[in-house]
């Protein structure tokens, strides 16, 4: 049995344990998470020798098996009074994240045209078995709850099975999703709290906040009026045009003004800093490709996410908190694109950050403090531009910036 082979059955065996659930009530499941933390940081490599990768076995635990018991210890900490949320999310990174690596790795043929790593069969594996398991699960820990418990903020959603299965495998594609963007973020980080936060966000969703929309003539209008601009410019290539139409009508729709001009702001920026210098980065092999014009691909990895938070500032009653997570979206993709491209110029001693080692310049996963600075100045200058379009307060610049 190869190494790999190792890590992805020790990552998907622990959701048997999501059975538990059922059973325990929240400082028994916290306890249990605790023993899952245990796990990863000291017993992992006692009980399942074999399952590190080399940079692994040099610190002595891995980082995504700590990380696994760390966030079901979180998603616990967030819904434990909603168990079956729990038991949905981690049935989703369980199931969902490892099948989609076997796979991927194994049918994998066709790659998805926004991350070359990830792959269509993959990423229905991801939804399937990922789905699948959330539906049983959150409905066999929803046995042990009352379907009318107190929620946050007072809402409910009936439990019934047809909003576990429509729920579950909806769940399923919303975290596929983001599992398929090539972000510098762990999966156990960002499926399970996609995961979780999408399950709450389902209970709390009214339809009556669409009398809230904004203009789509509006909507329709600006964007394409942009969007043609932006493709004369060649800043960015066709599919890049469509991409970022659609995700640009959508947020106008849903947050008016205010949220286009923030994914503007983050496009302008984005845009300026992958040509500035070209040619120096084409020289060192660190440019952007297809001379800095952006396809679909840099659509739906950077405005995904807010996407999805400005829909969800739409549909529910709690706006604010999702238009925060929204402007953190854009202001973090804006950090990443900035500290990168101009990091590859002005930074003079890049270190890889699993290591604290200098490297080359373009080293994938090397940071600068120039860079990093450049980046936290733009990320602020997305938090202060929010707030004066009213979209955040004062005091959440600061939750802004640390996203």
């Amino acid at each position: 049995m190869t190494s790999e082979t190792k890590r992805k059955i020790e990552h998907i065996v622990p959701v048997v344990f999501v059975i538990l659930l059922r059973y325990l009530n929240t400082w028994q499941a916290l306890l249990f998470a605790f023993t899952g933390i245990m796990y990863g940081l000291f017993l992992s490599r006692m009980f399942v020798k074999g399952a590190f990768r080399e940079y692994e076995q040099e610190k002595g635990f891995s980082f995504g098996k700590l990380i696994y018991g760390i966030m079901v210890f979180i998603l616990i900490l967030l819904f434990y009074k909603k168990m079956y949320i729990v038991a949905g999310a981690w049935a989703i990174m369980s199931l969902g994240d490892g099948c989609s690596n076997i796979f991927g790795k194994t049918y994998g043929k066709r790659k998805l045209p926004w991350n070359p790593e990830k792959s269509w069969i993959g990423s229905a594996a991801f939804v399937f078995f990922g789905g699948l398991g959330a539906v049983i699960l959150m409905w066999w820990v929803s046995l042990g709850q009352s379907p009318a418990q107190t929620m946050l903020w007072q809402m409910q959603t009936p439990l019934t099975w047809s909003y576990f299965l429509i729920c579950g495998f909806l769940t399923a594609l919303v975290a596929a999703g983001v599992e398929s963007l090539p972000l510098k973020i762990n999966d156990n980080i960002t499926v399970p709290l996609t995961a979780g936060l999408f399950l709450y966000a389902t209970t709390i969703i009214t339809w009556e906040q669409l009398d809230n929309a904004h203009s789509i003539m509006a909507a329709l209008i600006i964007n394409i009026s942009f969007g043609l601009l932006a493709y004369y410019l060649k800043t960015v290539s066709k599919s890049g045009l469509i991409g970022g139409v659609v995700v640009g009508i959508i947020i106008y729709f849903c947050l008016g003004i205010g949220g286009f001009l923030i994914l503007f702001t983050f496009f302008a920026l984005g845009s300026w800093s992958s040509k500035h210098k070209y040619k120096w980065k084409a020289s060192h092999a660190v440019a952007q490709e297809n001379r800095g014009r952006r396809s679909v691909k840099h659509a739906v990895a950077k405005g995904g996410v807010g996407l999805v938070m400005a829909i969800m500032a739409l549909l529910t009653n709690i706006p604010e908190i999702f238009k925060i997570a929204f402007v953190a979206a854009f202001a973090t993709a804006t950090f990443d694109t900035i500290s990168s491209e101009l990091g590859q110029i002005y930074g003079k001693k890049p270190i890889l950050i699993t290591s604290m080692k200098s490297v080359p310049i373009g080293t994938d996963g090397a940071i600068s403090i120039e860079g990093t600075i450049l980046g936290v100045a733009s990320a602020a200058l997305v938090g202060a531009e929010a707030y004066l379009l009213h979209l955040i307060s004062l005091s959440s610049i600061i939750i802004v910036v640390i996203a």
